[in-house]
């Protein structure tokens, strides 16, 4: 066991370099990143409205997720006023990695504090290359899809402190109102973790409900039970959810067998998708082993039955699953839309690195440890070279792609202080390639059917102009709209 102990120090240099490559790699593409779309239309109203106006524009027309929307509007208030928008991206991804780290100290009292530090940094960082919406991370109006299920646990530990200061109580609040106002798919799921959380304490006190409400602890989740349920509730109702949902996207199944379909179809999809990512969870995998071993090691003590944990947790898992796909399979028969499913990606990380942790803990023997020390080493230096790679290739896709927009920008301006107007004809943004596991696959044998990923979200006006075209005016004040060449 000695070997554990020496190794610790390499673990944590390995994991600190790697760290710092994923950091570099997401701050130049926070760099490179352009408005899409969305962030275009929201742009010009937040130019036009305040952010009472444009939440209630929202709330009316497009959606109820009233907290998503105001943080949207202090977002890009603060872009217009500082003409600055590229490091919130890393904003998020530090509020991102500072909740996971909040959690893993509450929850894991080690003495190994850096290793496991940089072991939950990466987590977080292979949350965000493997998730399964990876443009979603430099999107200005979606980044908080990231935040949800850090968000989530946190606000489990802080319902669940014996003691809670004012600060705590601030931040809670903030959560639960978020949870509840800012994604309506998520709330449920919240929901359905209180209940458990409170079940647990009734369990605990032997089923005496006098006992249990008396909890303060328990009286805690009642609270936040009540702020999230009365939120999603202002959501539910927004008029805007329905006037949206009428369009010709959106096919509800009408039979309990098109359900069970949809259900399949949606299950299947999600773990198509993460299969391709299999060796980099499988690293993962390693370090929580390595985890739970120090941890045994440390005396740091557990009090759950490994058996009862492991059939409990799965259960909890595969009901979250059902919940988590629930929305895709109501509105749109089937898998939906690739962003729904980051925080599943999330807790579907967390399933497989808290199993680790407690199968190093609890199961594994001393002679298997000398394979998981220099299994983790080769993980790790693999894991380097991938991001070396993806530095290498796609920072010059993205500065390919941020100089074709900055480019048509700038001869958009010019050409809008000569006086043009009507129509003006551009050359197509060039398209931000990137090169993931699937693709790579894919390419090796030779599939057909292999669309290419992207870095970012990308937006463009067509042969005709459109609402692409119109929010670029309206953002940059032109007096003229803009149309692709045609090609000669």
């Amino acid at each position: 066991m000695n070997n554990i102990v020496s190794s610790k120090k390499k673990i944590t240099i390995l994991l600190v370099i790697l760290n710092l490559l994923f950091l570099l790699y997401y701050a130049i593409l926070a760099y490179y990143s352009r408005p899409h779309y969305d962030d275009l239309h929201f742009l010009w109203q937040l130019k036009e409205m305040s952010i009472n106006q444009y939440i209630k524009d929202m709330y009316f027309s497009r959606s109820g997720r009233f907290m998503a929307y105001l943080l949207n509007g202090i977002v890009f208030k603060t872009t217009l006023l500082t003409g600055e928008y590229r490091y919130f991206p890393l904003l998020f991804w530090l509020a991102g990695v500072s909740m996971c780290g909040y959690v893993a100290r509450k929850l894991l009292k080690t003495n190994s504090s850096i290793l496991l530090g940089n072991v939950i940094v990466l987590f977080y960082n292979l949350f965000i290359l493997t998730n399964i919406d990876f443009a979603v991370f430099n999107w200005l109006c979606a980044m908080s899809y990231y935040l949800l299920a850090p968000m989530c646990l946190t606000t489990l530990v802080l319902v669940n402190k014996q003691q809670v200061k004012l600060i705590h109580w601030a931040i809670l609040l903030l959560f639960c109102a978020f949870l509840g106002g800012g994604q309506e798919a998520f709330s449920p799921i919240v929901l359905f973790l209180l209940f458990i959380n409170i079940f647990y304490y009734f369990q605990q006190y032997k089923k005496n409900i006098a006992a249990t409400l008396r909890d303060k602890r328990v009286q805690r989740i009642g609270m936040a039970l009540l702020v999230i349920f009365a939120c999603w509730i202002i959501v539910v109702i927004a008029p805007g959810n329905y006037a949206r949902i009428k369009g010709p996207d959106f096919v509800t199944p009408t039979t309990t067998t098109c359900y069970l379909k949809g259900f399949i179809k949606a299950s299947d999809m999600f773990f198509y998708y993460l299969f391709f990512y299999i060796p980099y969870y499988l690293v993962l995998v390693l370090l929580f082993l390595y985890l739970g071993i120090i941890a045994k090691r440390e005396q740091l003590i557990i009090g759950l039955n490994y058996t009862k944990t492991v059939w409990v947790s799965s259960l909890i898992y595969a009901t979250y699953l059902l919940l988590s796909v629930f929305p895709s399979v109501y509105l749109w028969s089937g898998f939906g839309i690739q962003r729904n499913y980051t925080p599943t990606v999330f807790f579907t990380l967390l399933f497989l690195c808290f199993h680790a942790f407690l199968f190093g803990y609890f199961k594994l023997k001393e002679v298997r440890v000398k394979y998981i020390i220099p299994l983790s080493y080769f993980g790790i230096v693999c894991l380097c070279g991938i991001m070396i790679i993806n530095l290498y290739a796609d920072t010059r896709s993205a500065k390919s792609y941020a100089n074709s927009v900055d480019h048509r920008i700038a001869l958009l301006q010019d050409l809008n202080k000569k006086g043009v107007k009507g129509r003006v004809e551009v050359s197509p943004i060039n398209i931000p390639y990137t090169t993931d596991t699937k693709y790579f696959l894919f390419e090796l044998l030779r599939k057909k059917n292999n669309p290419r990923p992207v870095l970012y979200y990308i937006s463009d006006t067509d042969l005709k102009p459109n609402e692409y075209a119109y929010h670029l005016q309206r953002v940059y004040g032109l007096n003229f709209l803009i149309q692709l060449k045609r090609p000669s």
